[in-house]
């Protein structure tokens, strides 16, 4: 079995972090906004033009519900095991200042599973980092950053898109990435690259 390079992401993937802010957003501006309404700026939706509704959410950073978000006892298990025959690194869009909060939230839940904590912040490219790295797989809910992973030279087979999240636009193509609905899933499709020969 190959040793694997995986790059996991950290929101919506680590940790359900756009459920957090959805529900903590409309419960002190009062809106209704809906995670299918994550990824979007319609001021009708969030009630404010978008600057104020992104400096909103930065502050919302701040609560302790946000610095106590963690994986579930599942992906724990399946991270600890992957960190047992492969190299994870935790490769994220999260700013450079959510470092600290970050890293405290690794030592927490997932001691020892990360060889490095990569921050490419809301503009970054993730496709640059996994090139550095020499990633095999990149684990990701976002599949923009999926494709220019692959732009660097990811193969094809390494670019799992996690999860089925309402905010995720099912209309684009996919194609080319392998989607994993949950870490069992994960796990499996890793197992098979690892054994894959040549």
């Amino acid at each position: 079995m190959r040793r694997l390079v995986i790059a996991v992401d950290c929101d919506d993937v680590l940790v359900r972090t756009t459920p957090f802010f959805v529900n903590a957003y409309n419960k002190k501006y009062g809106t209704h906004a809906t995670l299918a309404d994550a990824r979007k700026t319609d001021s009708a939706i969030w009630g404010d033009e978008e600057s104020v509704v992104l400096a909103r959410w930065v502050a919302l950073m701040e609560e302790p519900e946000y610095r106590s978000l963690a994986p579930d006892a599942e992906e724990v298990r399946v991270l600890q095991r992957l960190a047992q025959q492969h190299e994870l690194h935790l490769v994220t869009a999260r700013k450079p200042e959510e470092r600290e909060a970050t890293q405290a939230l690794l030592d927490r839940e997932l001691p020892a599973v990360f060889t490095s904590l990569e921050f490419v912040g809301w503009t970054g490219s993730k496709g640059q980092v996994t090139e550095r790295m020499g990633a095999d797989v990149l684990i990701d809910d976002n599949a923009s950053h999926l494709h220019d992973a692959l732009r660097h030279g990811l193969a094809s087979d390494g670019a799992i898109l996690f999860g089925d999240y309402a905010w995720s636009d099912k209309t684009g193509n996919y194609d080319d990435l392998t989607h994993c609905f949950d870490w069992p899933a994960v796990e499996h499709v890793i197992a098979a690259l690892a054994n894959k020969e040549g």
